[in-house]
């Protein structure tokens, strides 16, 4: 069964579209934030079960080929936490999250009458620099990855 893709544009049907655009990319940083904390939590929950499970096992002589499979399954989540990176991606959506909030909460403070052209453009701005910074460290960190390092550097771009 295929999931059904949701119109990205119905943003531009809103009263105020530009804050619509941002609050949708708000909740798409919680829900990747949400998943990638909960397959993080997995993967190190797992790595750390099978590799500690895999010296009790070896050190109580299980057979052979159950310490095997054990230690089998703390190279599958080590092999797993590398390729998906669910810890950076989880820091990274967390920090384009709270970027975008506090931007969204500085403009919904304004009262309905000051968010002028000027106040949208600011917004907008938000919005396109949490973007751009996401790219470039997905950009790094895919590199890092194929290089052989596995963490990305940097912060999301502050808002001035």
């Amino acid at each position: 069964m295929r999931r059904r893709t949701p119109d990205t544009n119905t943003w531009l049907d809103s009263p105020d579209p530009v804050l619509a655009l941002a609050q949708g990319d708000l909740a798409f940083y919680e829900k990747t934030r949400d998943s990638a904390r909960r397959w993080y939590r997995l993967s190190e929950l797992g790595a750390l079960a099978t590799s500690s499970s895999t010296v009790v096992a070896a050190g109580l002589g299980a057979p052979a080929w159950l310490t095997a499979l054990i230690a089998g399954g703390a190279l599958f989540f080590t092999g797993f936490r590398q390729v998906f990176a669910h810890g950076p991606r989880y820091v990274l959506a967390a920090q384009s999250r709270e970027v975008l909030r506090r931007a969204i909460n500085r403009y919904q403070l304004l009262p309905e009458s000051d968010r002028d052209e000027g106040a949208r453009q600011e917004l907008l701005a938000a919005v396109e620099r949490v973007g751009d910074e996401e790219l470039r460290q997905w950009v790094e960190q895919r590199h890092q990855t194929s290089v052989g390092r596995s963490e990305p550097s940097g912060s999301p771009a502050p808002l001035t």
